[in-house]
Formats: structure tokens, sequence, C-alpha cells
């Protein structure tokens, strides 16, 4: 056991940064896919007591599909899973937002009150289609309250 310990920080480092070389480039195939939603003329907000998402089905019914959820601005960004994007490729669009309503009583769900009409969250019926491509993708979407 006399054996001289060599320090490990340079090979650790040279390890990492072998890493970062070969992984330089790489990506997982996903586009960016982001816009704004209104209702009425107004951006549709999510935040606080109101759920508003929109989802990105991919046509033809096989993977995974994309969600969003809206901000304040009624800003959306989608991600699969865990990751940022999707994959491109044809998608039906599905746009809806309830506001929680009623007292927050631990233990209890709150009731929910529909912001957006029904229509919009059947993928069928929302007639909403996007075909996203590599790369960044913006897709506004304007929904009438009707």
């Amino acid at each position: 056991m006399n054996e001289k310990l060599q320090p490990r920080g340079p090979m650790i480092i040279a390890a990492a940064l072998l890493t970062l070389l070969f992984c330089q480039g790489c990506g997982n195939g996903l586009a960016s896919v982001s816009g704004t939603v209104t209702l009425d003329g107004a951006p549709l907000k999510g935040g606080g007591d109101t759920r508003a998402t929109i989802y990105l089905y991919p046509e033809g019914g096989t993977g995974a599909p994309a969600v969003g959820l809206l901000d304040e601005n009624g800003e959306y960004t989608v991600t699969t899973g865990t990751q940022n994007g999707v994959m491109p490729g044809p998608y039906l669009v599905t746009i809806s937002a309830s506001q929680l309503i009623g007292e927050d009583i631990p233990g209890v769900p709150r009731s929910a009150r529909r912001l957006t009409p029904a229509r919009y969250a059947d993928p069928n019926g929302s007639n909403f289609r996007v075909d996203v491509e590599s790369g960044s993708n913006v897709y506004d979407f304007a929904l009438d309250a009707d």
C-alpha cells in the first residue's frame, strides 16, 4: 500500500472538455414552438387562478403531444415531456382556459368556469392545424368567445 496517489483534477477536467467537444452540435431534433393566443382580440391570460393551455397533437395519432401554458400576456412555449420543443411535422391544436372559482379549502377541489368555447378543446373541432418545421416556429391563434 505504498502506492503514491496521483491527482485526478486534470483527468476530470480533460474528460469534461472531451464530453463538451463530442456533444457540441448534438441536438434532440425538437423544433421550438411559441406564440400568442387571443380571445376576442385580447390576450388569453393564464396564471393565478386561470389555467390556460395549448396542446399540439401529432396528426395521425402517433407520438407524444406537446403542451404549453399561457402566461399573463397570452404567450406560450411548448414542451414535449421534460424537453423544450416538439418533433417537426403536422399537428392538430387545442386551446382551453378555465378559471378556478369558489373558496380555496385545503383538501377540497375547487370548481372551474370555462373561459373558452368547448370546440377549441377538441382536436377535430378547433380547426387549428400547424406544420411544425425544424428550427423556430411562431404560431398565433385568435379565438372567438361567441
